[in-house]
Protein backbone atom coordinates (compact mmCIF):
# COMPACT_ATOMS: atom_id res chain seq x y z
CA UNK A 1 0.00 0.00 0.00
CA UNK A 2 1.48 3.35 -1.04
CA UNK A 3 1.12 6.02 1.67
CA UNK A 4 1.93 9.71 1.20
CA UNK A 5 3.22 11.26 4.42
CA UNK A 6 3.47 14.99 5.14
CA UNK A 7 7.01 15.62 6.41
CA UNK A 8 7.02 19.43 6.30
CA UNK A 9 5.01 22.02 4.37
CA UNK A 10 5.31 21.47 0.64
CA UNK A 11 7.32 18.20 0.91
CA UNK A 12 5.74 14.74 0.65
CA UNK A 13 7.18 11.22 0.51
CA UNK A 14 5.67 7.98 -0.73
CA UNK A 15 6.37 4.56 0.85
CA UNK A 16 5.53 1.38 -1.06
CA UNK A 17 4.65 -0.59 2.08
CA UNK A 18 2.26 -0.49 4.97
CA UNK A 19 4.08 2.27 6.87
CA UNK A 20 3.75 4.51 9.89
CA UNK A 21 5.99 7.54 10.16
CA UNK A 22 6.60 9.58 13.29
CA UNK A 23 9.19 12.05 14.56
CA UNK A 24 11.01 14.92 12.88
CA UNK A 25 14.41 15.53 11.35
CA UNK A 26 17.01 12.87 12.13
CA UNK A 27 14.68 11.30 14.70
CA UNK A 28 12.13 10.22 12.15
CA UNK A 29 11.05 6.55 12.52
CA UNK A 30 9.52 4.42 9.77
CA UNK A 31 7.64 1.24 10.64
CA UNK A 32 7.26 -1.34 7.88
CA UNK A 33 5.07 -4.43 7.89
CA UNK A 34 6.21 -7.50 5.94
CA UNK A 35 6.05 -11.30 5.86
CA UNK A 36 8.79 -13.59 7.19
CA UNK A 37 8.51 -17.26 6.12
CA UNK A 38 11.30 -18.27 8.50
CA UNK A 39 9.27 -17.95 11.74
CA UNK A 40 6.16 -19.78 12.99
CA UNK A 41 2.73 -18.52 11.93
CA UNK A 42 1.37 -15.71 14.06
CA UNK A 43 4.80 -14.64 15.32
CA UNK A 44 5.51 -10.91 15.41
CA UNK A 45 9.18 -10.12 14.85
CA UNK A 46 10.36 -6.67 15.91
CA UNK A 47 13.43 -5.22 14.20
CA UNK A 48 14.85 -2.16 15.90
CA UNK A 49 18.00 -1.46 13.89
CA UNK A 50 19.31 -1.38 10.36
CA UNK A 51 21.77 -4.22 11.06
CA UNK A 52 18.98 -6.47 12.30
CA UNK A 53 16.90 -5.64 9.24
CA UNK A 54 19.77 -6.58 6.92
CA UNK A 55 20.36 -9.82 8.86
CA UNK A 56 16.66 -10.74 8.72
CA UNK A 57 16.53 -10.03 4.98
CA UNK A 58 19.65 -12.12 4.39
CA UNK A 59 18.24 -15.00 6.41
CA UNK A 60 15.05 -15.03 4.36
CA UNK A 61 16.82 -14.61 1.02
CA UNK A 62 19.29 -17.43 1.78
CA UNK A 63 16.59 -20.02 1.08
CA UNK A 64 16.41 -18.77 -2.53
CA UNK A 65 20.15 -19.14 -3.22
CA UNK A 66 20.16 -22.91 -4.03
CA UNK A 67 17.25 -22.51 -6.44
CA UNK A 68 18.91 -19.52 -8.13
CA UNK A 69 22.17 -21.46 -8.52
CA UNK A 70 20.39 -24.47 -10.05
CA UNK A 71 18.47 -22.28 -12.49
CA UNK A 72 21.67 -20.41 -13.42
CA UNK A 73 23.59 -23.65 -13.96
CA UNK A 74 20.76 -25.12 -16.02
CA UNK A 75 20.63 -21.94 -18.09
CA UNK A 76 24.39 -22.17 -18.66
CA UNK A 77 24.12 -25.78 -19.80
CA UNK A 78 21.24 -24.83 -22.08
CA UNK A 79 23.33 -22.00 -23.56
CA UNK A 80 26.20 -24.40 -24.31
CA UNK A 81 23.80 -26.89 -25.92
CA UNK A 82 22.24 -24.17 -28.06
CA UNK A 83 25.38 -22.32 -29.16
CA UNK A 84 27.22 -25.58 -29.82
CA UNK A 85 24.27 -26.85 -31.86
CA UNK A 86 24.20 -29.89 -29.60
CA UNK A 87 20.51 -29.42 -28.85
CA UNK A 88 19.80 -29.29 -32.61
CA UNK A 89 21.57 -32.63 -33.07
CA UNK A 90 19.68 -34.16 -30.15
CA UNK A 91 16.39 -32.74 -31.43
CA UNK A 92 16.98 -34.12 -34.92
CA UNK A 93 17.79 -37.58 -33.57
CA UNK A 94 14.77 -37.52 -31.27
CA UNK A 95 12.50 -36.34 -34.09
CA UNK A 96 13.59 -39.29 -36.24
CA UNK A 97 12.81 -41.64 -33.33
CA UNK A 98 9.29 -40.36 -32.68
CA UNK A 99 8.25 -39.90 -36.32
CA UNK A 100 5.14 -41.98 -36.85
CA UNK A 101 4.63 -42.61 -33.14
CA UNK A 102 1.08 -42.21 -31.85
CA UNK A 103 0.28 -39.35 -29.51
CA UNK A 104 -0.72 -41.50 -26.49
CA UNK A 105 2.41 -43.66 -26.75
CA UNK A 106 4.60 -40.58 -27.05
CA UNK A 107 3.19 -38.78 -24.01
CA UNK A 108 3.36 -41.93 -21.86
CA UNK A 109 7.03 -42.43 -22.80
CA UNK A 110 7.67 -38.75 -22.12
CA UNK A 111 5.92 -39.03 -18.76
CA UNK A 112 8.30 -41.84 -17.74
CA UNK A 113 11.31 -39.89 -19.02
CA UNK A 114 10.38 -36.90 -16.90
CA UNK A 115 9.83 -39.25 -13.96
CA UNK A 116 13.43 -40.50 -14.26
CA UNK A 117 14.85 -37.03 -14.91
CA UNK A 118 13.14 -35.81 -11.75
CA UNK A 119 15.56 -38.00 -9.79
CA UNK A 120 18.61 -36.55 -11.54
CA UNK A 121 17.42 -32.91 -11.49
CA UNK A 122 15.13 -32.44 -8.48
CA UNK A 123 14.65 -28.73 -9.16
CA UNK A 124 11.45 -28.21 -11.15
CA UNK A 125 12.73 -24.92 -12.57
CA UNK A 126 16.11 -26.38 -13.49
CA UNK A 127 14.56 -29.40 -15.20
CA UNK A 128 12.19 -27.17 -17.16
CA UNK A 129 15.06 -25.01 -18.41
CA UNK A 130 17.06 -28.08 -19.45
CA UNK A 131 14.36 -30.23 -21.01
CA UNK A 132 11.73 -27.99 -22.57
CA UNK A 133 13.88 -26.60 -25.42
CA UNK A 134 14.38 -30.20 -26.60
CA UNK A 135 11.11 -31.94 -25.77
CA UNK A 136 8.61 -29.19 -26.59
CA UNK A 137 9.40 -29.08 -30.35
CA UNK A 138 8.83 -32.86 -30.51
CA UNK A 139 5.13 -32.17 -29.98
CA UNK A 140 5.05 -30.63 -33.47
CA UNK A 141 6.56 -33.82 -34.92
CA UNK A 142 3.99 -36.07 -33.25
CA UNK A 143 1.12 -33.66 -33.93
CA UNK A 144 -0.01 -32.69 -30.44
CA UNK A 145 -0.13 -29.29 -28.71
CA UNK A 146 2.96 -28.26 -26.79
CA UNK A 147 1.04 -27.71 -23.57
CA UNK A 148 0.63 -31.50 -23.33
CA UNK A 149 4.42 -31.75 -23.03
CA UNK A 150 4.28 -29.32 -20.13
CA UNK A 151 1.54 -31.38 -18.50
CA UNK A 152 3.61 -34.57 -18.91
CA UNK A 153 6.52 -32.79 -17.29
CA UNK A 154 4.33 -31.78 -14.35
CA UNK A 155 2.97 -35.27 -13.73
CA UNK A 156 6.28 -37.08 -14.22
CA UNK A 157 8.57 -34.78 -12.30
CA UNK A 158 6.26 -34.24 -9.36
CA UNK A 159 5.56 -37.97 -9.05
CA UNK A 160 9.29 -38.49 -8.51
CA UNK A 161 9.46 -35.67 -5.94
CA UNK A 162 7.48 -37.88 -3.54
CA UNK A 163 10.54 -40.12 -3.06
CA UNK A 164 13.53 -38.40 -4.69
CA UNK A 165 16.39 -38.40 -2.14
CA UNK A 166 18.11 -35.67 -4.17
CA UNK A 167 15.37 -33.21 -3.21
CA UNK A 168 14.03 -32.13 0.16
CA UNK A 169 12.67 -35.55 1.13
CA UNK A 170 15.75 -36.75 3.04
CA UNK A 171 16.18 -33.48 4.92
CA UNK A 172 12.50 -33.42 5.87
CA UNK A 173 12.53 -37.05 7.03
CA UNK A 174 15.61 -36.32 9.11
CA UNK A 175 13.82 -33.43 10.80
CA UNK A 176 10.80 -35.65 11.51
CA UNK A 177 12.94 -38.61 12.63
CA UNK A 178 11.22 -40.87 10.09
CA UNK A 179 12.80 -43.71 8.12
CA UNK A 180 12.77 -43.61 4.33
CA UNK A 181 11.23 -47.10 4.24
CA UNK A 182 8.27 -45.96 6.34
CA UNK A 183 7.76 -42.90 4.15
CA UNK A 184 7.93 -45.00 0.98
CA UNK A 185 5.25 -47.42 2.25
CA UNK A 186 3.02 -44.44 2.92
CA UNK A 187 3.62 -42.48 -0.26
CA UNK A 188 4.01 -45.07 -3.04
CA UNK A 189 0.23 -45.38 -3.68
CA UNK A 190 0.03 -41.63 -4.30
CA UNK A 191 3.05 -41.79 -6.59
CA UNK A 192 1.54 -44.64 -8.63
CA UNK A 193 -1.82 -42.87 -8.76
CA UNK A 194 -0.15 -39.69 -10.04
CA UNK A 195 1.58 -41.62 -12.83
CA UNK A 196 -1.46 -43.70 -13.83
CA UNK A 197 -3.90 -40.79 -13.67
CA UNK A 198 -1.44 -38.60 -15.57
CA UNK A 199 -0.93 -41.24 -18.27
CA UNK A 200 -4.69 -41.66 -18.79
CA UNK A 201 -5.38 -37.92 -18.83
CA UNK A 202 -2.48 -37.16 -21.18
CA UNK A 203 -3.46 -39.97 -23.54
CA UNK A 204 -7.02 -38.65 -23.77
CA UNK A 205 -5.79 -35.09 -24.33
CA UNK A 206 -3.34 -36.21 -27.04
CA UNK A 207 -6.26 -37.80 -28.94
CA UNK A 208 -8.85 -35.09 -28.38
CA UNK A 209 -6.52 -32.15 -29.05
CA UNK A 210 -4.43 -33.75 -31.81
CA UNK A 211 -3.29 -31.20 -34.38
Amino acid sequence: MSISVHQRPGVYSSYDASAVVSGRGSGRMVGLVGLNPQVPAGTVQVITSYDKAVAAFGSGASSLVPVALIIGLARGVNHVLTEGMISDTMLNAASNMVTGMSGPMFVICLLLIFFVLGFVVPSSSGLAVLSMPIFAPLADTVGIPRWIIVAAYQFGQYAMLYIAPTGLVMATLQMLDMKMSHWFKFVWPMMVFTLVFGAILLSVCSVVFAV
